[in-house]
């Protein structure tokens, strides 16, 4: 079995190149010790937590490797945010019997970028712990450094944001602008307490916070810190359980990981 961990997206600007390797997102990524764990299936093609589901992302890499299906199992929902998609391209691409680690992770980069169900998980996936990616690209291309932040993460998910959609929709040149600023502050003080400043920062200069800003501002009146999590209605905070109590949703808490995708799980 393999366990691939989820992630959340504090800010990034999209960066999108002909070459899906080279395509991708410079940011900030906080890889979590929740995630996808993959095994060999007999039947053909994705199980998702015991149901055969259609899953692209995933699909496209069984077909690169050659393998014929494959059971993921989580607790956590697709399409929130947690950077699912990638996880699970991530640890179906270890269940190949091609032991090089980069190729199989930048396989699974590939996987979202073609999909567009990701632009930069993968890369924060691959290292762990607090990734800031200077450079867009798969793990192989992408320049990153690394953060070591003790925490523990509380998560409200209240619903799906469509990262195909975003991407066709949005001012990707605005996004992109606001990102690049956030990541040019965070680099010149890496904190978590400035790491969720400027994620608060970039949700509500492109727009993207509006729907959660209601459980952000809570968790602030409880003594926390709050952000949104690209790209779900989902929030992100330290000492957000109290706050999010009065919002319903799906809930958990999680430690920051400090590594990558586990082939020995």
């Amino acid at each position: 079995m393999i366990f691939a961990p989820s992630s959340i997206t504090a800010f990034f600007s999209p960066k999108i190149h002909s070459d899906p390797k080279k395509s991708g997102s410079i940011g900030v990524g906080i890889a979590l010790n929740e995630g996808v764990v993959a095994k060999k299936s007999e039947e053909e093609g994705v199980y998702f937590n015991g149901s055969r589901i259609r899953f692209p992302t995933v699909e496209y890499v069984l077909r690169k490797l050659g393998l014929k299906g494959v059971d993921l199992e989580t607790k956590l929902p697709l399409s929130c945010g947690l950077g699912l998609s990638g996880a699970s391209a991530l640890a179906t691409a270890f269940l190949s019997s091609n032991s090089d680690y980069l190729f199989l992770c930048d396989l699974a980069h590939e996987a979202e970028v073609i999909n567009k169900t990701g632009l930069g998980d993968v890369v924060t996936q691959t290292h762990g712990g607090v990734v800031a990616r200077i450079s867009e690209g798969a793990p192989s291309l992408a320049k990153v450094k690394k953060f070591f932040f003790n925490a523990t993460i509380d998560v409200i998910v209240l619903g799906k944001i469509d990262t195909a959609e975003f991407l066709s929709s949005y001012n990707l040149k605005e996004i992109s602008r606001i990102g690049k600023g956030c990541l040019k502050e965070f680099l010149k003080k890496p904190s978590l307490e400035n790491l969720f400043d400027l994620s608060k920062r970039f949700a509500i200069e492109t727009g993207l916070g509006e729907e959660v800003k209601d459980v952000i501002e809570a968790v602030e009146a409880n003594g926390g810190r709050a952000s949104m999590a690209m790209l779900g209605k989902t929030v992100f905070a330290v000492n957000g359980r109290e706050a999010f109590r009065e919002f319903g949703g799906f809930t958990f808490s999680a430690r920051i990981r400090n590594c990558g995708v586990d082939a020995n799980f």
